[in-house]
């Protein structure tokens, strides 16, 4: 079967010994839904030791249960409903003309109710035990083990941008970055497919991550210059922030989307409406 489009893994070691995989699959559900037929590439910079690797694998495994199960539930939804209403109507109707009770209605819309919602459990628990659903996990699961983990020159220069940056301050962060002999190959040409991915990667961590006030400053930024930035950097008050989107790896992604937009300055927008 041919393969529609690749989708990139990235294995970052941080400054501190931590590691980090960032990928698109917390929506795999989405995915999913896209249709097709995709290969997953794995990029890291510094080599990934066996039991991260195989870590990573298994959250990826749950992640594809959860999202096969969370497909089949929105996709069989209209006949889960139709079936239930229905469930609903003859436990009413039978009810009603079959028992006789001080309190017309209510016993029978109650018992109504239990019956379609047990129904509409039933059926869920069906459907994700059908042949479509096993072949789908499977299907994914036969992506995931199919997973090559290979050196990145652009993951490389990410990682060791972050350890030259280690313990700055703002305004050296920033002159640091930009001023870096990582950032030209990290914007280089050959590295586009991989770059644009990463940056998805870490604007959908910024947007589940950071609260409105951070991100308004973010947009700011991105609408300027970083270089010009640095007092709306520090606005941001990252003391006690943890996640995986940290302060260096925040201006390395503003620098990279700066990098990229400069030869077309219409595009630079924001990363939230």
């Amino acid at each position: 079967m041919a393969v529609n489009s690749i989708i990139y893994v990235f294995h970052l070691r941080k400054p501190d010994g931590t590691c980090r995989y960032f990928h698109p699959f917390e929506e795999f559900d989405k995915l999913i839904s896209k249709g097709g037929t995709f290969k997953i590439e794995g990029c890291y910079g510094d080599e990934p030791v066996i039991e991260s690797l195989t870590a990573f694998r298994n959250q990826l495994y749950t992640i594809i249960e959860e999202s096969v199960d969370s497909w089949i539930m929105e996709s069989r939804f209209i006949p889960r409903f139709i079936s239930s209403a229905a469930v609903f109507l003859l436990v009413y109707f039978f009810l009603s003309f079959a028992v006789r009770d001080p309190l017309p209605m209510i016993d029978e819309i109650a018992a109504g109710i239990a019956a379609a919602s047990l129904f509409y459990v039933y059926l869920g628990r069906k459907y994700k035990k059908t042949g479509s659903a096993s072949k789908l996990r499977s299907h994914y699961r036969g992506i995931i083990d199919r997973i090559v983990f290979s050196e990145s020159r652009f993951v490389l220069a990410v990682e060791s941008l972050l350890e030259r940056l280690e313990g700055e301050g703002v305004g050296d962060i920033v002159g640091a970055v930009i001023n870096s002999q990582e950032l030209p190959v990290i914007l280089d040409d050959e590295n586009r497919m991989q770059r644009s991915q990463f940056i998805s990667y870490i604007e959908r961590g910024i947007k589940k991550e950071f609260p409105s006030p951070r991100k308004k400053i973010i947009n700011r930024i991105i609408r300027g210059s970083l270089e010009n930035s640095v007092e709306s950097l520090k606005q941001l008050d990252m003391t006690g922030f943890s996640g995986e989107i940290d302060f260096s790896l925040l201006v390395v992604y503003l620098a990279v989307k700066e990098g990229k937009t400069q030869k077309v300055p219409a595009d630079r927008g924001s990363i939230v409406d």
